[in-house]
């Protein structure tokens, strides 16, 4: 009799739990919202820099797969229009939750004119979501690899967002 007790309990337990991952992971009441906010630029060792945020103000988690915001930059120079990112550093997983931020610098090439800024991202899929959401939690790492894998893998939405074109005041040299 206590056998079954115990047995009805975990079911129990474990099915209010299924139940919960499922409203986490609903699509139905979720939004993207996402916002890339210039700041300011500085100089650091005589290298100029803009300092922009990145803004999930939405209720989707989002994911990039480096280390760092994955930046790209349109530079106008002198010599005319230049193309370069920031997707460097270590090959992994990073994320940025609802209701969060991560603010980054972009390099700018020597005499710049005009600039411009995009992150490339992609929405979480299920599994990604509730991981993110719940990677903190102690008893996440003794989660057997078959739970997981009932949890839908499908990659999300790819997207991209961009700044408005910025403008460098130049001095004039006498």
């Amino acid at each position: 009799m206590r056998k079954k007790v115990i047995a009805g309990s975990f079911v129990l337990i474990c099915g209010v739990f299924a139940l919960w991952c499922l409203l986490l992971l609903s699509d139905s009441r979720k939004k993207l919202r996402i916002g890339l906010t210039f700041v300011g630029t500085t100089n650091s060792d005589g290298q100029q820099f803009a300092l922009f945020r990145f803004n999930n103000s939405g209720t989707k988690t989002i994911v990039w797969e480096h280390a760092f915001v994955p930046w790209e930059c349109r530079a106008e120079t002198e010599q005319g229009w230049t193309n370069y990112d920031g997707k460097v550093g270590l090959s992994t997983i990073d994320w940025l939750l609802p209701a969060t931020n991560r603010n980054f610098r972009v390099p700018l090439p020597e005499g710049t004119r005009r600039w411009q800024v995009g992150v490339s991202f992609q929405e979480a899929s299920p599994r990604v979501e509730l991981g993110a959401r719940i990677y903190h939690l102690k008893f996440v790492r003794f989660v057997p690899d078959v739970v997981w894998d009932l949890i839908p893998r499908t990659p999300g939405k790819d997207h991209e967002i961009w700044s408005e074109l910025f403008t460098n005041f130049v001095e004039a040299k006498p």
